[in-house]
C-alpha cells in the first residue's frame, strides 16, 4: 500500500479527476473508442456512471465510519454493482450526468477537506480513499 496524505487525495480530485472529462473530450473519436474498449465500457456515459457510483459508495461509507462507531457496510460484487450503476444512470442526459459528476466530485472534495490526517489511520477510510480516488484514476488513466 502506497503512503499518501489528504493533500495527495485532494490533488487527485482537483487535478486528475477535475480534468478527466476534458482529457477524454480532447481525444480523437478513434482514440476515444479505443480507450473505452480497453476499459470495457460501451460509452463514456457508462464509464462516468461507474466512477460516480463508486464515489457515492465510498463517500457514504466514509461518512458512516465517521458518524457511527462499529459501522459496517455491505460488500458489493464489483461486476454486479458496475452493471447496476450503468443501468441507474442510463436514462440520464449526458449533460445531467456531467453535472452530477462534478457535484459528486465536489462532495468528495468537501469530505476530504473536512478530514484531518488522523482519519488516514483508520484502515477503512484510508483504503476507500485510496481505491476510489487514487487507484481508480490510475485504473482508468487517459494518456
Amino acid at each position: 500500500m502506497a503512503e499518501f496524505t489528504l493533500k495527495d487525495v485532494m490533488r487527485v480530485l482537483d487535478e486528475g479527476w477535475g480534468s478527466y472529462v476534458a482529457k477524454f473530450n480532447a481525444l480523437s473519436p478513434e482514440a476515444q473508442t479505443t480507450f473505452l474498449q480497453k476499459e470495457g465500457f460501451e460509452s463514456f456515459h457508462d464509464m462516468l456512471a461507474h466512477i460516480i457510483g463508486w464515489w457515492e459508495e465510498g463517500h457514504s461509507i466514509i461518512i458512516g465510519i465517521l458518524d457511527e462507531p462499529g459501522f459496517t457496510w455491505k460488500e458489493r460484487d464489483t461486476d454486479a454493482f458496475n452493471r447496476e450503476l450503468i443501468a441507474k444512470y442510463r436514462l440520464w442526459s449526458h449533460e445531467d450526468l456531467l453535472l452530477h459528476y462534478q457535484n459528486v466530485r465536489a462532495a468528495m472534495q468537501e469530505l476530504v477537506a473536512d478530514l484531518n490526517e488522523d482519519a488516514l489511520t483508520n484502515k477503512d477510510i484510508r483504503e476507500w480513499l485510496e481505491a476510489d480516488v487514487i487507484e481508480h484514476l490510475e485504473d482508468h488513466k487517459i494518456v
